[in-house]
């Protein structure tokens, strides 16, 4: 009698999370140099980015928002007109990140060889942001965040899907992190 009970709610669970599965699409953006996936189509903002030494470069914030209240956002700065600032990028775009809430973990990373900073951060308002600010080789700086809600991890399919585009479209991944020379 029980068991019956139970399996109607274990199908209910297996088919409706293919449903949640199904909003997250791969989005390409071949002018800003990226390829990550988002839960849907992303509103797309244009900003003025101020740096460190007070050099006003030009950016775009891409946002998209998931059914369960996570807001997933990457920001894309155009270093091309700072090229003596590229060095400071990533550490200054991790330390306006840390003043956001509690650290839980930061750490230097190196996605796909390109050297990054990962935090992730508990925030005031009790949710869950997972932050990592990336500069690639060229001329531009990749800030991804994920904001969850408390106890809901951000999903992976956000934070490892970034990848780093060439001006072909063909994405960046370097042998080593301090190489120029790219894996094919």
């Amino acid at each position: 009698m029980r068991l019956t009970r139970l399996i109607p709610a274990a199908l209910a669970l297996c088919l409706s999370a293919p449903a949640y599965a199904q909003g997250w699409e791969e989005y390409t953006n071949r002018e800003d140099h990226f390829t990550v996936n988002f839960p849907g189509e992303p509103a797309v903002q244009a900003i003025t980015y101020k740096t460190g030494k007070g050099t006003s470069l030009p950016g775009h914030v891409y946002t998209a928002k998931d059914a369960r209240g996570g807001e997933y956002k990457i920001t894309v700065i155009n270093y091309a007109t700072a090229k003596g600032e590229q060095a400071s990028a990533v550490d200054e775009a991790a330390k306006a990140l840390r003043t956001k809430g509690t650290i839980k973990y930061d750490g230097a990373e190196h996605q796909n060889n390109m050297r990054s900073q990962r935090i992730s951060l508990s925030l005031p308002n009790g949710r869950f942001l997972l932050a990592e600010a990336l500069m690639d080789r060229a001329d531009h700086m990749f800030i991804m965040e994920a904001d969850t809600p408390p106890n809901m991890p951000p999903p992976s399919q956000f934070q490892a899907s970034l990848q780093v585009l060439d001006d072909s479209g063909v994405a960046l991944r370097y042998k080593n992190p301090e190489s120029t020379e790219r894996v094919r």
